[in-house]
């Protein structure tokens, strides 16, 4: 094994309102986790709010907050005016 391919992260797959997100970094804001997940074809905003789901409780995620992900974690992102 090469420096290069050691130094190369996994991909870690995580869901995002039930769709699978792609991510190659360990480390992801509430804002790029959104960003990620527009770019890959889930039907949000960038303005959505961003939970992560843990059984039935959900723990929000700000814009500027910086998570450690793992895979097969599951996030929630709904619209502000969304009460659900």
């Amino acid at each position: 094994m090469t420096d290069a391919t050691a130094a190369k992260p996994r991909a870690i797959t995580i869901s995002v309102n039930g769709q699978p997100v792609h991510l190659n970094v360990h480390k992801a804001t509430g804002a790029s986790i959104k960003a990620t997940a527009i770019t890959q074809g889930v039907a949000i905003e960038q303005d959505f709010m961003l939970f992560l789901v843990h059984g039935e409780k959900l723990q929000p995620i700000a814009d500027d907050e910086e998570i450690t992900l793992h895979p097969r974690q599951e996030f929630r992102a709904v619209a502000p005016d969304d009460n659900s």
